[in-house]
């Protein structure tokens, strides 16, 4: 149970018990007949049960997503969080895209940890490229989201179609992550050794290029693809 539940059932069932105590008395003094206080008693008791039950089985409305809000890792993850339930058929994916969301933050986190001060300068090559990680990352949970948006659990014809199209930008990241992980692996080692530096930033924006390039291509095609494969599912 939520919070947010939690705080409604316990707010309802003092104010019921203290509005209860009130109410008896009054009847009391009054001089009611055992009639009228077990007719009471029954109200009360179904109000009470019956509001308690309304308040712990009612669903909370989701609130609708909104993709230019999201900015930072945080606001990502949540916005997975938000898909994640029982009956969605892809929470092994969701759960996956919020793991590589923290894999980035736990690596970016270690990278300024060996740049010290230098991840303070916005010119450092090693902090440009981390920030370029981070943007084709973001964007491509960007694309995931926008998916689950549109997946329909109830169809499940389309199940393969949609399972394709994350897993394959999942494995994106998997790879633009393994190359940000030999690089911190490789500037713990190298200390400041200029050539060095070079050969492996190369190595991962070479990477980086890749893959922009290639989201550029199913940009650029992708909405045809995904149009066909829906005629074909009819």
């Amino acid at each position: 149970m939520d919070m947010k539940k939690l705080l409604k059932l316990l707010g309802f069932n003092i104010l019921f018990v203290v509005l209860e105590v009130i109410l008896l008395r009054v009847v009391l003094n009054n001089g009611a007949d055992l009639l009228s206080l077990l007719a009471l008693l029954v109200m009360s008791g179904g109000a009470f049960f019956g509001t308690n039950y309304m308040i712990i089985n009612k669903k909370e409305k989701k609130k609708a997503l909104k993709m230019d809000k999201l900015r930072t890792v945080e606001d990502y993850r949540e916005a997975l969080y938000g898909y994640h339930s029982k009956n969605n058929p892809f929470n092994s994916e969701l759960r996956e895209a919020v793991y590589q969301l923290d894999v980035f933050q736990q690596r970016e986190d270690n990278l300024r940890a060996l740049l010290g001060d230098e991840a303070k300068n916005s010119s450092n090559p090693f902090v440009s490229v981390s920030d370029e990680v981070r943007d084709v990352l973001l964007g491509n949970i960007k694309k995931f989201l926008n998916r689950m948006m549109i997946i329909d659990p109830n169809d499940t014809a389309r199940f393969p179609m949609h399972n394709e199209y994350l897993h394959h930008v999942l494995g994106q990241n998997r790879q633009l992550l393994g190359q940000y992980d030999s690089l911190i692996i490789e500037i713990s080692q190298i200390g400041n050794t200029q050539e060095a530096e070079n050969l492996h930033l190369d190595s991962i924006t070479d990477a980086l290029k890749e893959l922009r390039n290639e989201n550029a291509t199913m940009g650029e095609y992708g909405a045809a693809m995904l149009q066909s494969r829906l005629d074909d599912s009819y």
